[in-house]
């Protein structure tokens, strides 16, 4: 295990809290990009809360030797609120962009195999 000082282990966390509001501002993304459900909001939500304690926990463990502070928890919270209070929205409109290229690459290759079953099918049909 490493030792790190206070002052380090807080910009860590500051920087896991900052990483925590990206992880976020995916989910939120998708979201706008993909109209889902409350179903599928809630598996959302609770990706994300287990993404981010898995986050945390692994954290606290490798950086603090298992140790926690109530610092850790305020350079997190902190992390978070600086994040969405300066660079939040302008992330949030790259992911979007992102995820909207992303899906519209998947949907490239579902198109064409509907087209080209559609004519196996077709075709299957006349050798009937």
């Amino acid at each position: 295990m490493y030792n790190y000082s206070q002052e380090q282990i807080f910009i860590f966390f500051f920087i896991i809290g900052i990483i925590i509001g990206i992880i976020f501002d995916v989910f939120r993304s998708i979201r706008k990009v993909i109209k889902s459900n409350n179903v599928i909001t809630f598996i959302q939500d609770l990706l994300f809360i287990i993404i981010s304690g898995n986050l945390i926990i692994y954290s606290i463990i490798k950086l603090n030797n298992g140790f926690i502070r109530f610092y850790i928890f305020l350079a997190i919270t902190i992390g978070i609120s600086i994040y969405f209070l300066t660079i939040s929205n302008i992330c949030a409109i790259i992911l979007t962009i992102f995820i909207k290229i992303f899906i519209n690459i998947l949907k490239y290759p579902i198109k064409s195999y509907k087209v080209l079953a559609k004519k196996y099918l077709k075709r299957k049909k006349k050798d009937f």
